[in-house]
């Protein structure tokens, strides 16, 4: 069974976009609800912090992330990161959204420069040989 290059690409897209919108509602959702808690106006950094540690034990105990990891830097970035968008510090938002976007591109520039060759469909037919030789030749 042969399947075009087109048609490969055109089926990993249609998942991506599955998936990108997938992430979109659970963050949307995520956002609402985490809105909703703040509102309720028991949540400052230090409830934070220990929500982020909590989840990281837990994820430890499910072998979803290594025993001997360290995860303090994980806790200060996590909780810094969701205080900072509980509070509506949009400006460090942004700049963290510009910072990946520019990574993203210079991923995008680097995968360019690189070149893909595909074969025609019949090449390995071509590749064949014709009739073996009766002469004694080796018949491959």
């Amino acid at each position: 069974m042969q399947i075009s290059l087109e048609q490969i690409l055109s089926v990993l897209m249609s998942k991506v976009e599955a998936l990108e919108a997938a992430m979109d509602d659970l963050r949307l959702r995520n956002n609402i609800i985490l809105r909703l808690i703040k509102r309720s106006g028991e949540i400052d950094k230090e409830t934070i912090q220990e929500a982020v540690m909590e989840e990281l034990e837990v994820s430890k105990k499910a072998g979803l992330i290594e025993e001997e990891r360290e995860t303090s830097s994980t806790v200060a970035s996590l909780t810094d990161s969701i205080y900072n968008w509980l509070t509506g510090d949009v400006e460090e938002i942004k700049a963290k959204m510009d910072e990946y976007r520019k990574k993203m591109e210079e991923i995008m520039k680097e995968q360019e420069s690189k070149v893909i060759d595909v074969a025609p469909p019949d090449f390995v037919k071509r590749l064949e040989p014709k009739e073996p030789k009766k002469n004694g030749g080796i018949i491959l």
